[in-house]
This record gives C-alpha cells, sequence and structure tokens, in this order.
C-alpha cells in the first residue's frame, strides 16, 4: 500500500511541484541575500573610505614628532567614533601610533598600505579574514574571539604636497553579515511558509488532474471483468476529457466487434448446420428405407451431393475471410492491370451467361492499379457472377475506365434490385436479400463481404445503386497506379 500511494501519479505530481517551488524559492533566497550582502558591503566600503580620507586630513597637522600624546588622544577619540582602529604609518609603512597602543613600532605588509604609499593611491581598501590564533605580526584584530571578516582601509597623509604617512582604519564586517543572516532567516521562514501552502494546494490541484485518470483506470478494470458496455462521464475540454472520449469509443468498438462476432459464430453455425441438416435427413431416409428405389436414391445422393458443394462453399469463404484479416497488415501491392482481370473473369463465366440466355457485354478501357491480381480476380468474379445468378433475362454489362485519380470495375446488371432498404447491409457477412433464392442459386452471404474487404485492403471502396425489379449497378472505386510500369501498360 505503502509503495502504491508513493509511485502514484498525485504523489508524484506534489513532489514534482514540490521540488520546483524548493529550487526557486532556494534560488531566489541565495539572489536576495546576495543583493543585500553587496549593497550593505558597497554602501559601507564607500562610506568608510571617505571618513578615513577625511581622517587622514585632520592627522596632517599632528604629526609633530615632539607631541606624540595629542596625535594618539586624537586617534583613540576618532577610533571610537568611527567603530574601529586607526593606526598612523610613517612613509616605511612602521606604525607610530596605535589606537589600540599594541603594535607600535611594527611594519604592516598590507597590500592597503603599498597602494597609497608606494603606488600612490588616494585611497585603498581590503577585505581580511581574521582568526585569533593567527601572529600578532599579520593580524590587527589578533584578541578577535573567533574567525571574522574585517576591512582595512587606508589613505595617505600629505603635508605641503609631500607624503609624510598614511592612516589604517580598521573594523569589523560583522554586523553586515549578522544583518545578511537575519534577513536570510526570515526569508527561509517565510519560504517554509510558502512550501507549506504550496504542498496543500498541490494536493488539492493533484486530486482534480487525477482523478479522472482513477475513474477511468476503474472503468479499464470493469471491462476487463464485465466485457463491454461500460462508459466514463467526460466534462471540460482538457486532455483527460480526450482520453475518456477515446476510452468511450474503444468500448462503443469493442461492443461492436463483440456483436458482429456473436452473429457471425450464430450466422456461421447457422449456414454450417442447414447443409448437416439436410445431409443427415437424407441419408437417415435412405438408410431406413428397406427397398429404396435406384432412381430415387440417385436422387438423394445428388442432393446430398449439392448439400455438401453448399458446404464447402461456405468453408471455402470463411477461410478467404479469414486468410484476408489475417494478411491485412501484410498486404503487398504491385501494379495490375484491371482490364485484363476483367477479360480473363468474363472469359471464364461466359459459359455461365450463355446457359442462362443472357448477354454479357465488356467495355474495357486500359487501367493500373496497385494490388493483388488473384484478390482482384475475385472481387471481379463474386460481382460479375452475382449479376449473372439473380438476372433472369436481359444483359450484365462490365465496365472498366478511369475518372480522375480513380480506376472503376462498374458491373450492371437488369436483374431483380435490392430494396432500398437492404441496400446498407448487403455487405453485411451471411446477409441475404432474397434468403430462399440465395440458398437456391447456392450463394454463401460472403461473397460481397469478400469483395469490400479485398477493395478496401488497397484504398478503395465499393458503392451500390439498384432499383427493386430494374436491376442492380455495383462499382468499385481503386487508386490509380502511376508508376512507370502503370504507363507502359502495368502487369496482370
Amino acid at each position: 500500500m505503502r509503495n502504491r500511494v508513493l509511485g502514484s501519479i498525485r504523489s508524484r505530481m506534489v513532489a514534482i511541484y514540490l521540488l520546483v517551488t524548493t529550487v526557486a524559492l532556494f534560488a531566489i533566497s541565495f539572489v536576495i541575500s546576495g543583493l543585500v550582502e553587496s549593497f550593505l558591503v558597497t554602501q559601507r566600503t564607500e562610506t568608510q573610505s571617505e571618513e578615513t580620507m577625511r581622517l587622514a586630513l585632520e592627522l596632517a597637522p599632528k604629526l609633530d614628532p615632539s607631541d606624540t600624546n595629542a596625535l594618539y588622544d586624537l586617534i583613540v577619540e576618532r577610533a571610537q567614533t568611527m567603530n574601529g582602529r586607526i593606526l598612523v604609518l610613517d612613509v616605511d609603512a612602521v606604525v607610530r601610533a596605535d589606537s589600540a597602543s599594541y603594535q607600535n613600532g611594527f611594519q604592516l605588509p598590507y597590500r592597503e598600505v603599498r597602494d597609497v604609499l608606494v603606488a600612490g593611491k588616494q585611497s585603498s581598501y581590503g577585505f581580511h579574514k581574521i582568526d585569533r590564533t593567527d601572529d600578532a605580526e599579520n593580524n590587527i584584530w589578533t584578541r578577535a574571539e573567533q574567525t571574522v571578516w574585517a576591512v582595512y582601509y587606508t589613505a595617505p597623509i600629505t603635508l605641503d604636497g609631500f607624503y609624510v604617512g598614511a592612516v589604517l582604519f580598521s573594523t569589523l564586517l560583522q554586523d553586515v553579515e549578522d544583518a545578511v543572516n537575519s534577513i536570510i532567516t526570515k526569508i527561509t521562514v517565510a519560504f517554509l511558509g510558502v512550501v507549506l501552502v504550496m504542498a496543500g494546494l498541490s494536493f488539492a490541484m493533484s486530486n482534480v488532474v487525477t482523478k479522472p485518470i482513477l475513474e477511468l483506470t476503474n472503468a479499464i478494470r470493469r471491462m476487463g471483468k464485465q466485457g463491454g458496455g461500460v462508459r466514463v462521464e467526460v466534462h471540460g475540454t482538457d486532455e483527460t476529457v480526450e482520453l475518456g472520449r477515446a476510452f468511450n469509443r474503444m468500448s462503443e468498438q469493442i461492443e461492436a466487434h463483440d456483436r458482429v462476432r456473436d452473429e457471425f459464430v450464430s450466422n456461421a453455425s447457422h449456414e454450417l448446420k442447414t447443409p448437416l441438416s439436410t445431409m443427415k435427413l437424407l441419408s437417415e431416409s435412405i438408410l431406413y428405407e428397406e427397398n429404396p428405389d435406384p432412381a430415387l436414391m440417385k436422387e438423394f445422393f445428388q442432393d446430398v451431393n449439392h448439400e455438401v458443394d453448399r458446404l464447402s462453399r461456405v468453408i471455402t469463404d470463411l477461410l478467404r475471410l479469414v486468410q484476408i484479416d489475417e494478411t491485412e497488415s501484410k498486404v503487398q501491392a504491385v501494379p495490375v492491370r484491371l482490364d485484363a482481370v476483367a477479360h480473363r473473369v468474363l472469359d471464364r463465366l461466359q459459359p455461365l451467361a450463355d446457359k442462362k440466355g443472357i448477354a454479357l457485354r465488356a467495355a474495357l478501357q486500359e487501367a493500373t492499379v496497385a494490388g493483388d491480381a488473384m484478390r482482384l480476380e475475385q472481387v471481379a468474379t463474386n460481382l460479375i457472377e452475382n449479376a449473372l445468378k439473380y438476372t433472369d433475362e436481359g444483359h450484365v454489362e462490365v465496365r472498366v475506365l478511369t475518372s480522375g485519380e480513380e480506376a472503376l470495375l462498374r458491373i450492371a446488371d437488369t436483374g431483380i434490385g435490392i430494396p432500398e432498404d437492404a441496400q446498407t447491409h448487403v455487405f453485411e457477412r451471411f446477409y441475404r436479400v432474397d434468403k430462399a433464392r440465395s440458398r437456391g442459386t447456392g450463394g454463401t452471404g460472403l461473397g460481397l463481404a469478400i469483395v469490400e474487404r479485398v477493395v478496401a485492403l488497397y484504398n478503395g471502396y465499393v458503392e451500390v445503386e439498384s432499383k427493386l425489379g430494374e436491376g442492380s449497378t455495383f462499382t468499385v472505386h481503386l487508386p490509380l497506379c502511376r508508376t512507370d510500369a502503370a504507363e507502359k501498360g502495368g502487369t496482370a
């Protein structure tokens, strides 16, 4: 359970929100503290640099060697006022007076001192890390109780235009560090409050996002148990709504598939059971006849043979449909002359037309499509054979022509026609307009279903136009093949 909670989308979303918020607040805190520290230090150094330069001007007339006490008293007073330590140096960087009376007589090696006494700068300052373990010669804050930062300011002391020494003012920056740390602490407390608020909002927002997903997950589980008939309610226009609509469409398709499958199984069972039942009845009639008439037995066996042929046709058509469904994703199309395909089928079915006394007309224009010659022959055979079976007198006309980017195979007859309400169902498996007539002519109700499936494999479609008692016209639309082979005549 714990792993499920921690691994859920909701917990991941909350974790991502909090991570992004924490990183953003940390970056803001870092930037703000840096800006505040930089501002305070810059302001402090500018102010104290000016104070050091003014102090140098004030000390110039006080460098009389005979009156060192006055010089000492002055720097002690100014050190207290400026809150730091003041050292007066001669031109050799040797300390002449120290407000702390600690480094008198020492030569100071600091860069800031060299900047004003050697390089001739008007002022200089630098930052120094002070540690109480440092030697006295290298540290003027040797009595510091902890590691701190200090700033050393220097300015030259001039008299009548000549350098007579320098003044070094040193002060600690700890108050600036303390101020920055205080600001960081307050910002941290404020940001922690923001993180807590964001955590609550993240949980609430994640619930809004994940609720539809959880509902969809539960619906999928129900579908796994009970099959189709499961729907989810969709509201709004976001991505989860599209996901819900896609699920509902999938559920509808599964229901339709199950319904077609059940109908197919029922129809196939019926089509297979009918000839078997007939053969059983005929066989029992012969079996229980004590002295069967040879002529009657011959008639019975002819009927049995007819039912066997009928059963064979049903099984053959079923196998063809299965083969089409199995090879749908592996179909390979090559240039095929549609007019040549129609011509071969017409030659094969001409005896059937002659037997019924029906004129079989043809007008075949050269047209090349991408497909499989054997399957396209099956399409033409099923359509022309149907036209001949359901036409008692008149003619059947077969045409191949081109229209725009399409090749058309059109079969028109003067037969019994198809009722208008049945025209939308003629391509369904096992559908028959006139069941008694279809069985009498040997139809299985699968021929047109095979036609539609094959034509769809090659990106085409079939149209039907019919009037009851006047005849029917079936038109197959297939994309023309624009390859070099097609331009040269194609293959058949």
